[in-house]
């Protein structure tokens, strides 16, 4: 499970290059968060990895400031792509390198 916040860039752990079966240098990750609640899903770019490793593990700051999520409980995907669009239309199963419950914590500014 991953924790991320809604008020400030959360640091977020992941390990995605283990699974991931296209060159490193073409490929694009996107975080997918589908909120049970509200049956919709939340699309983001995961980019600026800041570990020291990332054969073992990913570091990605998520910033959901301009999402204004609701808190609770949401299932995530990151999915692989090497195309240039934000969407996981097209993408099979075989394109998830990870997958997991996230938690949302603090209101957004408008909520």
């Amino acid at each position: 499970m991953i924790t991320l916040s809604n008020y400030q860039t959360s640091l977020t752990p992941f390990t995605l290059t283990e699974k991931t079966t296209y060159p490193l240098s073409a490929t694009t990750y996107i975080l997918e968060l589908y909120s049970n609640q509200l049956q919709g899903n939340t699309l983001l770019y995961l980019t600026g990895d800041t570990s020291l490793n990332i054969d073992r593990y990913n570091y990605y700051p998520v910033n959901l400031i301009p999402y204004n999520l609701i808190e609770g409980t949401y299932d995530y995907k990151v999915w692989q792509t090497t195309g240039g669009t934000l969407s996981v239309s097209g993408l099979t199963t075989n394109d998830v390198v990870e997958s997991g419950l996230a938690t949302i914590i603090g209101s957004g500014t408008t909520s």
